[in-house]
């Protein structure tokens, strides 16, 4: 049952899509510098830039930095096929979520090992997936918790404790069960989940461990999830100077300028510009103090608040002289890979393109190959429960999505049983009567008096959760159950947004194990337009 799928295919619109998405969807995009492929036959196979020497340097950092995970023989074969002349990439990346969440990150890695085994066929050469681990970033708030739907159907928040931003990367962010409470998190994971068939396996593979960073447990999850299908997920730490050298020499030049004429082409495309390069962090330095942003400004580049400046020579210079310390800001970063990598095709979301709208000028400027921009598939999932579900409310993935996690069966609301009301009014007369009761108390021992307050308050609580779990469970009995609907927009679109950019994929392996994921793998067409309704395991039978 673990790998049964089956897909359905529904409307891209269906999640929601922003007017550039739209337009790249329908072939609409002319801006130079960009190029989005809606088939393999859009994808070029890109000229050698890189001599044996360079080859096998990269093959062997990257090999001797994923032994530390002891990565899948799939992934290592990926990492040494990358020495052979005319290798090519197919590149994506996200930032280091919590357990591996949420799940639009799984999809970007499983796209990149279908689209290089699609274009691996076309050309007669390996192609290998790559995953960007984006562990330079800081924003401990985007990534230090994942969401789930707990036993009663509840969307319930899950984080690690003592996780506050210090502007420190994700890199160097250390966790440990003293201060991070990870067999709490692990505990939990059981609580919800601890009858599904492979939850010990999912915890051992996608939770974080003591001692490892934050970053480092994204990469040994992603790399249990997909290395044996050959994605080699790495670490910009493990590529640090090639990664600087790249940056250097982009901003060396005349940056800034060439990305305002290149917003300037996404306005006369008539498109709106996501990160006005003005105001944006092109690049960061890391310190004694955190991670440091670097805007255009002065006579080139200025940190937040400071007075002086320096030059793009001069910031070249310092990147050059102190490659460790530096990294590339989100605007820069799809050049820095495509100049230090050998990469035919990026994956990524439809705020990415936005991003790769804006880089067209300064990627002619720069000399960089004009990479393939592939749209990152858009899928849902749908366990037997939650089809039951959708079945019994005679609604489909669809409608849940479109109703934006507030689909209603749209029926009246049974009364609530004449008991639920006279078990409240119990409740406040026996505090009341209690409390009648302090006078007399007092007399015996002022002291009493506290103590009888505390009984008082403690006998109504009692009697108010006994009521509050009487109403839920009227409510899962009535109509065509509120509990099914709880089931369905919680799944399907939590938060109002889709499944696959609040939830994690633990859930999915805890139920089903990792079969699922190459399962899909076999399904999937990586160009495909649609949002993917995937339906794992087998549907109960009626």
């Amino acid at each position: 049952m673990g790998a049964t799928t089956q897909l359905e295919f529904l409307p891209a619109d269906i999640v929601g899509l922003s007017p550039l998405a739209r337009a790249a969807l329908g072939g609409e995009i002319s801006v130079p510098g960009v190029k989005v492929a809606r088939a393999a036959a859009e994808v070029e196979q890109p000229a050698e830039r890189f001599d044996p020497e360079a080859r096998a340097s990269l093959a062997e950092r990257l090999e001797e930095a994923l032994s530390c995970i002891s990565p899948p023989v799939a992934a290592l074969e990926s990492v040494r096929a990358l020495r052979g002349p005319g290798v090519s990439v197919v590149m994506t990346g996200q930032q280091p979520g919590l357990a591996c969440g949420p799940l639009y990150s799984l999809w970007k890695g499983l796209q990149a090992v279908v689209t290089a085994r699609r274009l691996s066929s076309e050309w007669g050469l390996p192609v290998v997936p790559m995953f960007w681990n984006h562990a330079d970033d800081h924003d401990i708030a985007e990534v230090h918790h994942t969401w789930l739907v707990n036993r009663n159907l509840d969307l319930q928040k899950v984080g690690l404790a003592g996780m506050s931003s210090g502007r420190q990367p994700f890199s160097r962010i250390e966790l440990s069960e003293e201060k991070n409470k990870l067999a709490a998190f692990a505990g939990l994971m059981r609580e919800v989940h601890g009858d599904h068939l492979y939850i010990e396996e999912a915890i051992e593979a996608l939770a974080p461990r003591d001692g490892e960073s934050l970053a480092r447990a994204f990469t040994r999850g992603m790399t249990a999830l997909l290395g044996h299908h050959g994605l080699v997920v790495f670490e910009p730490d493990w590529l640090r100077e090639d990664l600087s050298a790249a940056l250097a020499r982009l901003v060396g030049d005349d940056a800034p300028g060439a990305l305002a004429l290149g917003e300037a082409d996404l306005k006369a495309a008539g498109h709106e510009v996501p990160l006005p390069s003005a105001e944006a962090a092109l690049v960061y330095r890391v310190d004694e103090g955190g991670r440091r942003p670097l805007r255009p400004g002065g006579e080139g580049y200025q940190f937040d608040g400071e007075s002086g400046s320096r030059t793009a020579a001069e910031l070249a210079a310092e990147i050059v002289q102190e490659p460790e310390a530096y990294s590339a800001g989100a605007l820069l970063r799809p050049l820095v890979q495509d100049i230090t990598l050998p990469v035919c095709a990026y994956i990524g979301g439809w705020g990415e393109l936005g991003y790769q709208a804006q880089l067209g000028q300064l990627r002619l400027q720069a000399g960089a190959p004009t990479t393939a921009f592939l749209p990152r598939l858009s899928i849902s999932l749908t366990n037997p429960e939650i089809r039951a579900s959708l079945e019994t409310l005679e609604c489909g993935v669809g409608d849940v999505l479109a109703a934006q996690g507030e689909w209603s069966s749209a029926e009246e609301e049974a009364p609530q049983p004449e008991v639920l009301e006279s078990l409240r009014a119990l409740a406040e007369r026996s505090r009341a009567e209690l409390l009648d009761q302090r006078g007399p108390l007092s007399q015996l021992d002022p002291r009493l008096a506290g103590g009888l307050d505390r009984a008082a308050g403690q006998v109504k609580d009692a009697i108010e959760k006994v009521v509050k779990k009487a109403e839920r469970v009227h409510a899962n009995q009535t109509g065509r159950g509120r509990r099914h609907e709880r089931r369905v927009n919680h799944a399907l679109s939590p938060r109002g947004i889709p499944q696959e950019r609040a939830l994690g994929p633990l859930p999915f392996v805890a139920k089903f194990g990792f079969e699922w994921v190459g399962a899909l793998a076999e399904e999937l067409d990586p160009f495909s337009p649609e949002h993917i309704h995937c339906a794992l395991g087998e549907s109960p039978e009626a």
